[in-house]
C-alpha cells in the first residue's frame, strides 16, 4: 500500500486503517520494542509498549499527512521513541545500580550455559562499577550514550556542554574503562 493510500485510508476509515496498520507493521513494531526493552522488561511490558506505540501512531496520524517520509519510517520513529520512553520508565522502577550481590537467588537463566551467563553478569557488574567510578560528567556521558542511546548532540544539550567536549570526554572515558577492565 502506498503512503498516499495510507493517508486516504486514515481519513476515510480510521478503524480499518488501524487494523491494517497493526497487521502490516506489527512485527516491525514488536521487533523495535523488543530490541529496546528485551534486557529489562517482561513479555507483558513489551506487549504493553507495543499497544501504546500503536495508540500513539493512531493519535499522530494527522502528522503523517504532513510528513514527507514513508509510513514505515513514521511508524519506526514513533516505535523507537515510545520504546525508549518505556525503557526509561522501567529502568527507574528497577534501579540499574543494583549490584550482582543484591540479586535474588531465584534469578532464572535463559536456558544457556549457566556458568557463561554468570560470568557475563559478573562482567556487567564490573563494567557498571567502572562506569560509576569515572565520576561526573564522564559517567553520565557514557550512560546517556550507551544506556539511553542518546546522540552526542543530545548529551551536549542535556549537560550544557559543547558536542566536541562531549565527544572528547566520551573517548577518554572509554579508554579509561578499557584499561581498568583489561587490568581486572
Amino acid at each position: 500500500m502506498s503512503d498516499k493510500e495510507w493517508a486516504e485510508l486514515l481519513k476515510d476509515s480510521p478503524r480499518k486503517a488501524y487494523e491494517l496498520l497493526v497487521s502490516s507493521f506489527g512485527s516491525l513494531v514488536y521487533a523495535i520494542a523488543y530490541n529496546k526493552l528485551g534486557g529489562c522488561a517482561s513479555k507483558e511490558d513489551i506487549d504493553d509498549c507495543v499497544s501504546d506505540i500503536f495508540v500513539e501512531i493512531f493519535r499522530s496520524a494527522d502528522r503523517f499527512e504532513q510528513n514527507s517520509g514513508s509510513m514505515k519510517v513514521f511508524v519506526s520513529t514513533i516505535a523507537k521513541r515510545r520504546a525508549i520512553d518505556a525503557f526509561r520508565r522501567l529502568s527507574k522502577r528497577y534501579s540499574v545500580t543494583d549490584s550482582i550481590d543484591e540479586m535474588s537467588d531465584d534469578t532464572e537463566f535463559s536456558g544457556g550455559n549457566a556458568q557463561v551467563e554468570a560470568e557475563d553478569k559478573i562482567l556487567q557488574g564490573q563494567l557498571w562499577d567502572t562506569v560509576r567510578s569515572l565520576g561526573e560528567p564522564d559517567s553520565l556521558i557514557i550512560i546517556y550514550q550507551y544506556y539511553y542511546d542518546m546522540t552526542i548532540a543530545q548529551i551536549a544539550k542535556r549537560l550544557d556542554m559543547t558536542p566536541a567536549a562531549v565527544q572528547k570526554r566520551s573517548s577518554r572515558a572509554r579508554d579509561k574503562i578499557r584499561s581498568v577492565l583489561e587490568k581486572e
